[in-house]
């Protein structure tokens, strides 16, 4: 017998045909206690399913930071490497902490591409308007 409907072969009731819970019996008559049939010893109802964390942001913005390290002298992608590392070491124990954690390098990774921009602007602004040090060749 396999499928719906009988008991596997050798398969011994450990409650006897008797709801552990009261009621009616396990033989698929209507329940008639006071409150709703429970679960057999061992099984609870079905949880919900829980998301894996994932910590890919986590690890972008580590390579992002450090990128902004050697790339753009961003000296504030030194503390962003350093908070996204601590949140890639939460990102199982501590979620919620590694989230914010990871907010955190992003924002100094931003800052630092804007100190990187803003230190080009005014590095090209000094060099435009350096002097040349030198006479054009008029002998006057």
């Amino acid at each position: 017998m396999s499928g719906y409907g009988g008991t596997p072969p050798g398969w011994q009731d450990p409650y006897g045909g008797q709801n552990p819970y009261g009621g009616q019996g396990w033989s698929g008559t209507p329940y008639s206690g006071g409150q709703p049939p429970g679960y057999p010893y061992g099984y609870g109802p079905p949880g919900v399913p829980v998301r894996p964390t994932s910590n890919a942001s986590t690890t972008a913005c580590l390579v992002c930071n450090i990128a902004s390290v050697l790339l753009c002298c961003g000296i504030l992608g030194i503390p962003g490497a350093i908070v996204s590392a601590i949140a890639m070491g939460r990102v199982q124990s501590d979620p919620e902490s590694a989230r914010k954690l990871t907010i955190a390098g992003w924002v100094l990774f931003g800052l630092s591409i804007l100190c990187g921009i803003v230190i080009g602007i005014i590095y090209i602004i000094v060099l435009v308007n350096a002097d040349s040090g030198y006479d054009s060749g008029s002998g006057v």
